[in-house]
């Protein structure tokens, strides 16, 4: 067994919770997730062209994309999708044609233009009787004029009754300032739907699904205090991708710890190691552990007046996770010289 399926196996869980990949298996529909999704298929379902899904950096955007895929996947006989990952920003507008042509499984003998858009063209005819998607990831790649110019054209291909062809877009949030740059194709938008970052009670449920999702059991699998979620949440800004990443981390250090409470030390001593440095959002950290820490007394510990909270304990915690460590390694030596 490797060291890796040994530290899970440890926390009580069948597989690694907080992989570095969109599984639309641990897919947890937040709030905003659910309506983007709940919009997206209607957009699709009804045939109304184009849908725009903007977010920033880790708010969910594969992971929604993923969960339309398999969603077409399951039934293929309704569904027809083409789809592009994350097209290259140098791209002309027809290299953009021959990776969409592709995309559909479509090889042209003469390599034009007009004989792409007739092929695709044909295609999309021949299969109108099924809800044909073109899908695309990292659309802020897409900046050139000609290349929004061609996804306009090609999502123009229709029939007297409707449109041919629907295209949903995801993007970061500066590929807006390129669509109201453009008009022609911005007008045509039919949906656009922007992801923000999820709420603390949102982070919560959503470290508690990815747990159970592998295997974690109430009894056994491992457990974050509330000041670890608080802390998480905190650093993480709501974004899934970061509470992603934090909680991968942090259970590790439980594991080296042979502990299965993940506490806000360990996150903290975490966050100090794996992270890059960053004093403001250390602050913020510290902040919110000490707002919802509460003494022996039941009272609420309150920062000092004046008092830069991201100094707050900084050395104190320091060595006691420097403790701990230290202590866990000689338990681990004892019991290997045994």
């Amino acid at each position: 067994m490797d060291e890796t399926q040994a530290h899970i196996e440890f926390l009580g869980l069948r597989e690694q919770p907080f992989a570095p990949t969109a599984d639309p298996v641990y897919f947890y529909a937040t709030r905003e997730h659910k309506e983007c999704l709940f919009r997206l298929w209607n957009s699709i379902d009804s045939g109304h062209g184009i849908a725009v899904v903007l977010g920033n950096y880790g708010t969910g955007k594969t992971t929604l994309l993923r969960k339309l895929i398999t969603g077409m996947a399951a039934d293929p006989e309704r569904y027809h999708a083409a789809v592009i990952g994350s097209p290259i920003p140098s791209w002309t507008s027809f290299a953009l044609l021959e990776n969409i042509v592709a995309q559909f499984g479509l090889r042209p003998s003469t390599p034009s233009y007009v004989a792409y858009m007739d092929a695709l063209n044909r295609h999309l005819l021949a299969n109108r009787n099924r809800i044909c998607t073109l899908i695309i990831d990292d659309a802020q790649n897409l900046n050139k004029r000609g290349q929004l110019e061609l996804l306009r054209l090609v999502q123009n291909l229709e029939t007297q009754q409707r449109k041919l062809l629907n295209l949903v877009l995801f993007s970061q949030l500066e590929w807006a300032e390129v669509l109201r740059a453009a008009p022609n194709f911005h007008q045509r938008v039919n949906l656009t739907y922007t992801l923000g970052a999820i709420q603390f009670e949102e982070t919560r449920q959503f470290i508690a699904f990815r747990l159970m999702q592998a295997g974690a059991r109430e009894d056994e699998g491992p457990t974050f205090e509330e000041g670890a979620l608080r802390a998480i949440h905190a650093y993480a800004e709501g974004i899934p991708r970061v509470i992603v990443t934090l909680c991968r981390n942090s259970l590790l250090v439980a594991s080296q710890l042979r502990e299965r409470v993940i506490t806000a030390d360990m996150v903290l001593h975490t966050i100090d190691k794996t992270t890059l440095p960053d004093p403001e959002k250390r602050v913020r950290v510290v902040a919110a552990i000490a707002e919802h820490a509460v003494s022996a007394d039941g009272q609420r510990v309150q920062t000092p007046a004046g008092e830069d909270p991201g100094s707050l304990d900084a050395r104190a915690r320091d060595q006691r996770a420097a403790r701990i460590l230290l202590q866990a390694g000689r338990e681990n030596q004892s019991v290997e010289s045994a």
